[in-house]
């Protein structure tokens, strides 16, 4: 039955009402009005729900992963799931997934009930699409294509056909990051209205109907033109080195928004603030630059040599203040102070510095003393002779100058020394022929001139000192002299093998003799 069928129900028992009260039969107490509407709201309950909307046609790629199908129920009704079948199957409330192993076209069916009746089913079609790939070709932005009185208000998106897809697409745009917009096209061209200068449209287009064809992202901008809005903010006075920093606003007083580099303004240093509009506000940037007036002068005390030409106390400082001194000459004889007083106006507040005047020909001579003869770490350590409490700087050989006066893992042999005052007001002092007593660890006796023989040549100038060389087993091998040419590493004409031998020095140290063991090594 069809809802045609019940409405003339309707109608017949209206009528039949409606006739039996004019031939003077009334219905106690019901009026033909009411009676139809009773009726009608009845037979309403018995009408079927009409079919429920469904999405349809949807596609897949092939192999790729569906989700369920989707459909809408009126209010208060209920969907009822068929799967594939068109008519009978078994009614499920759960919506199917659909297989998208197999390219083609299937059919699902759906239909809702209202827990009395049941609506007709409807047909959701699921393509699914082998993957050809095909791709969307050529998108880009074309401002070519737009008006002339368009060009300041919209963007023109442009793409090519491709044969392999068929020419129905899906976009979704949205200006500035703002609501998108989506629809369906079938050219191959979208142009986006409604913006202003400097405004962006970002597009993602997709195939309609080939699921396995690539999305495509694309941003196009509306020009600004050949004028830039300049931001207007107002400059900022001198600073005093540390004074409260004013805070630099992110919006212009004309409207313009954006950041600034440096983003905190300093307030113990000049510096520029450039000021960097957001995108897309068609504005130019702005640089602010803000002086900061020093707190102090920055003067420093230093020394002077007596009796050395007096230098003058500069009325600008390093800092750049202004000012005048007092005392207003150096005395070049006597330690003082001298005080820096800026002009008025200025940031600055006085400084005293103290100019030292140093003792010249304050240093005579040096001492120096070295570690005992074979110890592991050799250091010569100076004793500077002077007559006045100054600074010096020592140097070994050719090395550079360094403030301490101890030099440690020093080699061994024959060394200089050199002491010179830190502020030149004595001369230099140079002493050489420092001795470090120790032995070679190794030698190659492989005959290429170097380390072929081996001594303890630093004890040279020991005319008593002797040497006696023994195998690692304790066999006397050779008695030499450290004045003498070493040993060659043979023994009775024949070469002896690579490895360690010892030792025993007899020698004298500071009017002591001593003793000393160790070994080395020969290498071949």
């Amino acid at each position: 039955m069809n809802k045609n069928f019940y409405q003339v129900v309707i109608f017949s028992v209206v009528l039949f009402c409606v006739s039996f009260s004019v031939v003077g039969l009334p219905i106690k107490g019901v009026s033909a009005k009411s009676i139809g509407n009773t009726v009608k709201e009845s037979v309403d309950d018995l009408l079927p729900p009409l079919a429920p909307v469904a999405n349809t046609p949807v596609y897949y790629c092939q192999n790729a992963t569906a989700v369920a199908l989707t459909a809408t129920p009126d209010t208060g009704n209920t969907l009822i799931w068929y799967g594939t079948s068109a008519t009978g199957g078994t009614p499920s409330a759960t919506a199917p997934t659909p297989s998208t192993t197999t390219v083609g076209s299937f059919f699902y069916y759906v239909s809702q009930t209202d827990g009395a009746t049941e609506s007709p089913r409807t047909q959701i079609t699921v393509n699914v699409v082998a993957d050809n790939g095909a791709i969307i070709l050529g998108l880009t932005c074309d401002a070519s294509q737009i008006a002339a009185a368009d060009k300041a208000s919209s963007v023109f998106f442009d793409w090519e056909n491709n044969s392999l897809i068929s020419n129905t697409y899906n976009y979704t745009y949205s200006i500035q990051g703002g609501s998108p917009v989506s629809g369906s096209i079938i050219v191959s061209h979208l142009q986006v209205f409604g913006m202003l200068p400097g405004q962006s449209a970002t597009m993602t287009l997709t195939s309609a109907t080939h699921p396995c064809v690539p999305a495509q992202t694309l941003t196009c901008s509306v020009p600004c033109g050949a004028i830039l809005i300049a931001p207007d903010f107002a400059s900022i006075a001198a600073l005093c080195s540390g004074d409260v920093a004013p805070a630099l606003g992110t919006t212009s007083p004309n409207g313009i928004v954006g950041t600034w580099s440096p983003a905190v303004v300093s307030n113990t240093q000049s510096g520029t603030y450039v000021f960097t509009p957001n995108a897309n506000q068609c504005a130019s940037s702005q640089s602010l630059n803000v002086a900061v007036n020093p707190a102090s002068p920055g003067f420093s005390s230093f020394a002077i040599c007596q009796g050395d030409v007096a230098p003058t106390l500069a009325t600008t400082s390093p800092n750049g203040v202004i000012g005048s001194w007092l005392p207003m000459t150096v005395d070049n004889q006597n330690t003082a102070d001298y005080t820096f007083t800026p002009d008025a106006g200025q940031c600055a507040s006085p400084e005293t510095i103290t100019v030292t005047v140093k003792s010249a020909g304050s240093l005579i001579d040096f001492d120096w003393a070295v570690t005992e003869a074979f110890s592991d770490n050799q250091v010569i350590t100076v004793t500077p002779l002077t007559v006045a409490t100054t600074r010096y700087l020592y140097q070994l050989d050719f090395g550079p100058f360094q403030d301490s006066p101890v030099f440690e893992e020093v080699s061994y042999g024959l060394h200089s020394i050199t002491v010179k005052d830190e502020d030149g007001c004595s001369a230099p002092v140079r002493r050489t022929g420092l001795l470090v007593v120790n032995y070679p660890r190794v030698f190659t006796p492989n005959g290429d001139g170097f380390y072929d023989t081996w001594n303890v040549s630093t004890l040279r100038t020991d005319l008593t000192s002797t040497i006696k060389i023994f195998d690692r087993y304790g066999k006397f091998l050779i008695e030499i002299a450290p004045k003498g040419n070493g040993w060659d590493g043979n023994y009775n004409g024949r070469l002896m093998p690579s490895t360690d031998y010892w030792f025993v020095i007899n020698y004298e140290e500071n009017g002591v003799q001593k003793i000393y063991r160790s070994h080395f090594a020969l290498k071949r």
